[in-house]
């Protein structure tokens, strides 16, 4: 049992080696150019492009729009807090509204909003365009709108 193995292994060497000096072979015969002997490159003369009053002003109104937005539109915690509650429906009750958010208020350690301060600070999102009402059998449903659909995301 030995002397066969000892054949197939000395066998498997003979034929390594006799593939080896034929890839050897093979390779010597044949000469791949370099990448650089190929490729002959050549100057590009570039110009910077020139940027328009028209688009520098489109740029600075752009930018004071955005901020004069920002800072009208800045929120107090409790406002975020109150659009945050709309991330799963955007149709809300009052008391629904209550109770998320007092929920997240109380985990935090502060006290639960009452009824009028949530009230104006829901009033407070409607003037600012983040939300909408519509009265449903006597009661209010608080509707996020658009801007404040973006406004949580």
């Amino acid at each position: 049992m030995e002397n066969q193995n000892d054949a197939d292994s000395k066998k498997d060497k003979i034929d390594s080696e006799k593939l080896k000096t034929y890839i050897d072979e093979m390779a010597k015969g044949k000469k791949s150019p370099i990448a650089k002997e190929i490729v002959s490159l050549k100057h590009v003369e570039t110009k910077k492009q020139k940027v328009s009053k028209e688009t520098i002003n489109l740029s600075q109104n752009l930018k004071a729009q955005i901020k004069s937005q920002e800072n009208a539109e800045a929120l107090s915690n409790d406002e975020i807090t109150v659009l945050e509650s709309f991330m799963e429906k955007s149709r809300l009750f009052l008391s629904r509204i209550a109770i998320i958010v007092n929920q997240s208020r109380v985990v935090l350690g502060n006290e639960g909003l009452k009824k009028a301060e949530l009230e104006d600070i829901l009033n407070s999102l409607i003037n600012k365009g983040y939300l909408e009402t519509q009265v449903v059998n006597e009661n209010t449903v608080y509707i996020l709108t658009e801007s404040g659909k973006d406004r949580i995301q």
